[in-house]
Formats: structure tokens, sequence, C-alpha cells
């Protein structure tokens, strides 16, 4: 039986994050169990350790209660779906929960801000956007983080929101179709949506000792020049996952760069 989330996470005080500090080495080590859940797990890598699980749109001014959110599929959406259309030549059907979510997907790879967070099924694509967004000269911090989300038990144990004037408070799973998004499918895509500024929290406080659903493994900055050889063997390169002639220049960037040692942060 699916149960609601906690309606107000002001309600408890927020758990500590549960948190791995582990090498390169030992985080494979650590995720090797969930290769074979079939989708069961989603991953995110973020370039600094500090920051927390919150959606591109979240981090703007735009949005900034479940209010203004309704405002933000209202007017904004529709805006924008009409200058993507003259541009593109494509239409969504955006009243309908699927079109909406395959615009929010197009609208989410593409820059604009949404209440959708970036997920993959993979931990090594997850791994290359924690340590791309790393400047190997300058780094901005001293580790990057890898969460692991076991999406699948979340969503047994939670019901899922699908209508977005829905004032509950929740994290939901979203999985649309690929079609006319190529990015998703390259970089084995998924994501949640949420109405709330802290993704992070509201999954710390609806777990239980006995029911984990959200682990964060911090890695250290340095082991950037070694990670980004290895997942190149493995074809993640951003040319692979977001081919763009930008993404040919990253590449051969990385290219250049080797195996040379990261720069000490300042």
């Amino acid at each position: 039986m699916q149960r609601r989330p906690t309606a107000d996470i002001r309600l408890r005080t927020p758990p500590k994050v549960r948190t791995r500090n582990v090498t390169w080495e030992q985080f494979k080590r650590a995720i090797a169990p969930t290769l074979e859940s079939n989708g069961a797990w989603f991953f995110r890598g973020q370039r600094d350790s500090k920051w927390r699980l919150q959606t591109s749109l979240h981090r703007t001014t735009i949005v900034r209660n479940i209010p203004e959110l309704k405002r933000y599929f209202e007017v904004v959406v529709p805006k924008v779906h009409d200058a993507l259309e003259a541009w593109t030549g494509k239409a969504w059907n955006y009243s309908h929960p699927l079109g909406l979510a395959e615009l929010l997907a197009f609208l989410q790879h593409n820059g604009f801000p949404t209440p959708l967070l970036d997920w993959s099924l993979s931990p090594y694509v997850a791994a290359y956007f924690a340590y791309e967004g790393i400047n190997h000269f300058a780094p901005q911090s001293d580790r990057v983080s890898i969460y692991s989300f076991h999406a699948t038990a979340w969503q047994g144990c939670f019901r899922q929101a699908t209508d977005v004037g829905d004032p509950t408070p929740h994290v939901s799973i979203l999985t649309p179709r690929m079609v006319g998004n190529h990015k998703l499918a390259l970089q084995q895509g998924c994501f949640t949506w949420s109405n709330l500024p802290d993704v992070e929290t509201h999954i710390r406080l609806n777990e239980a000792r006995e029911q984990r659903f959200l682990t964060k493994y911090n890695l250290p900055t340095s082991e950037r020049p070694r990670v980004m050889a290895e997942l190149k063997l493995m074809g993640i390169t951003a040319v692979n996952l977001m081919p763009s002639v930008e993404s040919v220049c990253k590449k051969a960037l990385e290219d250049l760069i080797g195996l040379a040692p990261i720069e000490k942060g300042t």
C-alpha cells in the first residue's frame, strides 16, 4: 500500500545526510550490486559535494512556492512552447501529462529551468557529469558527489504525482518517451520532478532506519584525470552523450589533458 509522504518538511528536524567518502575504486565496488537491478536505481553526479539536490527551476527566483509553480505551468510553459514550436516545427500536447513530460524533458536538456532533476540509469554517466564540470586547471571544489537513488522502492512506497496542480509536497518519478530527444537516449536519462525546493531533505525525512532510498558518495576531485580516462575507454565522452561541435571541442580538450595531474584548488 502506497502512503503519502511527509506533508511538511518543517515538522521534523532534517536528518543528517547519509554520505560515504570514497575513492573511485571504492565507488565502483559499492555500486556494483545495482548494475543488475534492471533500472531500479537512478544516479546523479554533481561537481560540488556541498550542493544539495535541487531542480534548476528552484535554483531561480521564478518559483519560490507551490502557487508560483502553478503559474509556471499555466503561463511560462505555454510561452516557451510557442517559441520552441516556431523554431523546431514540433508541437507538444502539454495539456496531457505525457506530452507535458516530454516537453519538460526537452526543455531540461536544452537549458531551460524546469522542476525536473536529471538522473541516469548508469552510474558511469553520472560520474561523467560529476567530473566533467570540474575546471581541471582551477577546480572549484575538493570533492564531487554521485547520488544513488532506489527509485523503484520509492515509487512503490509513495504516491506519485501526475497533476501539476496538486499542492501535496512530493518527489515523483518521471520517465518520458525519448522521441525527439536523442540526448535522453544517449545519457540513459530519467527524471524526478518535484514541487519542493529541497528534494534531498524530503527524501531523507521519508526514510526509515530499515528503509533507505538515497546514498551520497563523495569522491576526490583529484581523481578526475583517471576517472575521465577510464570513462573515455567506456565510450562515455561529451561527443557520445551530447553530440555537437561544442562537444567535439570538449573531447579534444580532454584528450589534450590526458592524465595530467589536476591543479590544486586555491
